[in-house]
């Protein structure tokens, strides 16, 4: 069965993220670090997900993959966090853990924000940055 959970920008899990993360930089080098609200959910009913190396023990997580290394934004520059204000004390490029369950439903998608914080000074639209989990099993409840 393939999976109905997808990652989404908004609670009510209407508009799924399609693609990479879009980061723009300022010609002035101003652009304040960049961040994104997303949601893990499904609109399926009766489902969830769970981690697929051990169901119900490991964690869900979601990590920042690079698909150009040396160009735009590095993961290196990426924090996660479960809320806006946990960015702050987030450890760049580290896998965010979300919990060991989550349920389907727009009021079940599991929160989560990104920040980047641009190193490098270079001027243009980035858009090598992607979003990615664990291995995940879904299943009725």
């Amino acid at each position: 069965m393939a999976l109905t959970f997808k990652i989404y920008t908004d609670s009510a899990l209407t508009t799924e993220l399609v693609g990479n993360l879009i980061a723009t930089q300022n010609a002035d080098s101003s652009t304040p670090p960049i961040q994104f609200q997303l949601f893990i959910g499904s609109v399926t009913a009766s489902r969830k997900i769970e981690a697929n190396s051990n169901p119900g023990v490991d964690q869900i997580s979601v990590s920042i993959v690079d698909a150009a290394v040396a160009s735009g934004h590095e993961a290196t520059e990426v924090k996660l966090a479960t809320t806006q204000g946990g960015l702050a004390a987030s450890t760049p490029a580290a896998p965010l853990d979300l919990g060991l369950i989550v349920n389907s439903g727009a009021g079940n998608g599991a929160e989560f924000w990104i920040e980047a914080d641009d190193v490098t000074g270079v001027i243009g639209t980035s858009v090598e940055l992607s979003v990615d989990t664990n291995a995940l099993i879904e299943s009725v409840v």
